[in-house]
């Protein structure tokens, strides 16, 4: 009984270090993406390898994650994994894209609203390829909206403060009131927002791979 306590405790000391490395690969990625797209051309070199950069960070991002759900077993192929990797970089530029053309606070919180509601349909896709069922089986699952809302609401902040967007006005005087860089706490928005993402995520995707694997009887059982 102790042994099998301690092994559990090991494998959730284990699953909080691979949140904690899948949070600081992407919140790093994203500030050198951010730094690469702020004020480069749409077309120019310092795009495409901002691109390449997050697009690379979210595939190793991805297969960490898929380490803390299933452990060592491989329940991540290459082609779901890059699928996945591709179609959220695409998000987060398209994300980023958006909130530029339409300028400004409401500029800031249309695209956070449409990035947290892609940000949803994006997760329950992720869960389905760490459970092994076909991408696309699901639109949105009910649980991704939350924490896709809190990410989306995180990069909002980071991005607003990190830019000096219009609508930073009061983050940054929260921030200037607290003695720190506005680009400092956005940066830690972004990174609270991404923990509680990987956090919440790890635990529906564990829960959903436990309940597709149980015997019949065994879920029958626990929904009564």
């Amino acid at each position: 009984m102790f042994d099998a306590l301690r092994s559990e405790r090991a494998a959730a000391a284990c699953r909080w270090a691979l949140v904690g490395a899948v949070t600081g690969v992407e919140a790093a990625a994203l500030s050198v993406w951010l730094a690469l797209l702020a004020d480069a051309s749409p077309v120019s070199r310092e795009a495409a390898v901002g691109v390449v950069a997050l697009a690379a960070a979210l595939l190793v991002g991805h297969f960490l994650v898929d380490l803390a759900v299933n452990g060592p077993a491989v329940g991540f192929p290459l082609g779901r994994t890059l699928a996945v990797s591709v179609t959220e970089t695409a998000l987060w530029t398209g994300w980023l894209a958006a909130v530029a053309a339409l300028g400004g606070p409401r500029g800031a919180f249309v695209g956070g609203v449409a990035f947290g509601v892609a940000l949803a349909v994006q997760h329950t896709a992720e869960v389905d390829a760490l459970r092994g069922a076909p991408l696309g089986s699901r639109l949105v699952d009910v649980r991704a909206v939350g924490y896709s809302l809190v990410t989306a609401a995180g990069a909002t902040a980071w991005l607003a403060l990190e830019t000096g967007l219009a609508s930073a006005g009061p983050l940054a005087d929260l921030a200037a009131a607290a003695g720190l860089a506005p680009g400092t706490v956005g940066f830690a928005a972004l990174v609270a927002a991404l923990v509680v993402e990987h956090a919440v995520g790890v635990a529906i995707a564990r829960r959903e791979c436990a309940e597709r694997t149980a015997p019949a009887w065994f879920r029958r059982r626990s929904w009564t």
